[in-house]
């Protein structure tokens, strides 16, 4: 969302840009190339080394780069071609057109979590709340620059310099010297020219804040040999004009005069208005404090034209931004109604699935309960089968049991008078035994017992009447067995009955 309400902005600030198309050159140097990420660095570059010579054709190559990245969807080639387009305005002096530029390519840049950039970024940021007077803005996010800057040296030098430049400008030189001592280090061990430069030329302004004109000339001419050899014609312009100035403060007009003819023709050539406003200026103060007025009336003339004319310019592009602001709040009220209107679908969408989905666990469960109720129903059949036949096994061994019970009183009646006959003929067997079968065996023991003691003519009677006594024991004895055979005859017959 961002990223777009970004894009939008970009849009209206450069409706004056909409015609513009790559220059010849660019295009012959780049034709047959994909439309890539390595596409757009390329362009990237190119841009930048257009910015000291030509402005305008960066912004070309910006414009372009900008269209490419939005379709390829390349934040980081969009954010830097947004920080090159920045830096064209800036080297023109429109600082306000510069800003708007770095503050969308800020966001792009946090958008990606890209520190490096952000700390180019916030640099630049600060540098233009500088020239717009507003330090306090412009320490903190020089701050906030130098602190993401801390293990990039190659770049830190800048930031360091520039804070150090900002503490001359709230006249706080122990401060100053202190920062711009760091940097000029700094850069010396990465061998940094532009800020090596950019040092000799602060230590010249301290210089100068003490007198030490000739110091700091000597510091001026030093940076500006730099300047020359990096092709900084803005720097080299700035560098021209702050020596017009000591020279205008030491009274020697024409070593002055020379310096800002110089700083004319090339802010004339490289179009840069608010150095060329102040270079009109200082003629002006050049030709009062020589007396000239006609020649100051002029140029304070120029001055002012060229001033109302950037000054015109910032206020249409004042209009374009609250033109944009008014369309990105319309946008953004348009898109917060479809972001609540999707979230309202959404929210109908999820309770409809929810639904669903609790009505297909429902349908699940009746199916389980089912084929589980299905499943005991069946087994309780299979229960109650067995049963049934357990329960007939059951009934037949009962009836079998009462049919036994039955019978069984017989049996124990019959088996009762079994014993009771059994009984009554061991009694008989007893009696026998006790009686029949005691008298011969006891005739026949006294009878052998007077055979040893009788005489031989009485052996032959008790002879006779053992002979009697063996027979009377030996009818006993078949008495009594025919007795027990016939009670055993009975007993099994009886057996054989019952069974």
């Amino acid at each position: 969302m961002l990223r777009f309400l970004s894009f939008v902005l970009l849009a209206l600030v450069l409706h004056d840009l909409a015609g513009q198309t790559l220059p010849d050159s660019v295009k012959q140097k780049f034709s047959g190339l994909a439309h890539d990420s390595v596409y757009v660095n390329r362009l990237n570059e190119e841009a930048s080394t257009y910015l000291r010579s030509n402005p305008a054709i960066s912004r070309s190559i910006c414009t372009h780069v900008l269209e490419v990245s939005t379709k390829i969807k390349y934040t980081k080639g969009y954010a830097r071609a947004l920080t090159v387009m920045g830096n064209a305005y800036w080297y023109e002096g429109i600082y306000e057109f510069a800003q708007n530029y770095y503050l969308l390519a800020a966001r792009q840049y946090q958008s990606i979590r890209d520190s490096i950039g952000l700390g180019y970024t916030y640099n630049n940021i600060g540098e233009v709340y500088k020239k717009l007077s507003e330090y306090d803005k412009a320490l903190e996010y020089l701050s906030k620059s130098a602190q993401l800057k801390k293990s990039d040296h190659r770049s830190k030098g800048l930031t360091l310099y520039n804070i150090g430049e900002l503490y001359i400008r709230l006249n706080k030189v122990d401060s100053a010297r202190k920062y711009i001592d760091a940097a000029h280090e700094v850069a010396q061990e990465e061998n940094n020219k532009r800020v090596i430069a950019f040092t000799y030329w602060s230590y010249a302004e301290l210089k100068a804040l003490k007198s030490d004109y000739k110091s700091a000339i000597e510091l001026y001419l030093k940076s500006e040999n730099i300047w020359n050899e990096l092709g900084e014609t803005r720097s080299l312009i700035q560098t021209y004009q702050e020596l017009a100035e000591l020279f205008n403060i030491q009274r020697k007009f024409e070593a002055s005069e020379f310096y800002l003819e110089k700083a004319i023709k090339l802010a004339s050539r490289i179009k840069v208005a608010d150095l060329q406003v102040k270079n009109y200026f200082k003629y002006a103060q050049l030709d009062s404090l020589r007396g000239n007025y006609k020649s100051a009336f002029y140029y304070l003339s120029r001055h002012n034209a060229l001033k109302d004319s950037v000054y015109n310019l910032l206020k249409a592009e004042q209009i374009a931004r609250i033109l944009a602001i008014y369309e990105t709040e319309t946008r953004e009220a348009e898109n917060k109604q479809l972001k609540t209107d999707r979230a309202f679908k959404d929210q109908q969408l999820e309770s409809q699935q929810s639904t669903l989905i609790a009505i297909s666990i429902c349908l699940f469960i009746v199916v389980m309960l089912a084929w589980i109720l299905y499943r005991q129903r069946k087994r309780i059949l299979l229960q109650k089968n067995a049963i049934e036949i357990q329960a007939t096994a059951l009934l037949k061994l009962n009836d079998e049991l009462v049919e036994l019970n039955k019978t069984l009183e017989v049996r124990i009646n019959e088996r009762t008078s079994q014993l009771t006959i059994q009984n009554q003929r061991l009694a008989e067997y007893t009696f026998i035994n006790a009686h029949k079968l005691r008298a011969p065996v006891a005739s026949i023991l006294g009878l052998i017992n007077l055979l040893d003691q009788g005489a031989e003519d009485e052996r032959e009677m008790i002879l006779r009447h053992l002979r009697t006594c063996g027979e009377q024991l030996d009818d006993v004895i078949h008495q009594v067995s025919r007795n027990l055979e016939a009670a055993i005859v009975t007993e099994t017959e009886k057996e054989d009955s019952l069974s």
